[in-house]
């Protein structure tokens, strides 16, 4: 590493952990670690979430087929939660083999009529969605409200189709 002072990843999405991780020249990690903000990246990961990325390492080596279950289930779901979401004001978007999407609102008051799926879904299908949720004034750009939805390896394919049509059915009715 003679040419790279430091390197830095998110453990957020990938391995279903939080925070990251800093490593690099001995004198670059003790300025990270003295002058890091700690809420954004720590020069040493905490044990409880490098556990949970080292478990979620662990069952990838095991069974590396699951990758591939997940990205053929990303694809697929994000096919039909788009022809769900067809002629209403819901749009959804997402790098097709991302098991992470998002459904935007493309009309006024977008945080409202978000909220007002997540409410209609529930209350109609005892499924539970969440819109995500930033401290606004905090950033220094506005992030899009919008609601996320994970793909996981574990749901089958009737609930896949469960969901995918409860969202359809309440976004057309918003």
């Amino acid at each position: 590493m003679e040419d790279v002072d430091m390197v830095m990843a998110s453990l957020e999405n990938a391995l279903a952990s939080t925070g990251g991780f800093c490593v690099g020249r001995s004198y670059v990690v003790g300025h990270q670690r003295l002058s890091g903000l700690g809420y954004c990246f720590s020069a040493s990961l905490p044990p409880l979430l490098a556990t949970a990325a080292s478990e979620a390492i662990a069952m990838i080596d095991e069974d590396p087929h699951r990758i591939q279950t997940v990205t053929k289930m990303a694809i697929e779901g994000q096919e039909q939660l788009q022809k769900a979401l067809e002629g209403s004001k819901f749009v959804l978007q997402g790098c097709p083999e991302s098991p992470m999407k998002h459904i935007y609102y493309a009309g006024e008051n977008e945080e409202q009529n978000l909220d007002k799926l997540v409410e209609t879904v529930f209350s109609q299908n005892h499924l539970l969605l969440t819109r995500a949720r930033y401290l606004d004034k905090d950033e220094m750009f506005k992030i899009r409200p919008s609601i996320r939805v994970m793909f996981q390896y574990d749901l089958s394919e009737s609930e896949i189709q469960k969901a995918v049509d409860a969202i359809g059915q309440a976004a057309h009715h918003i």
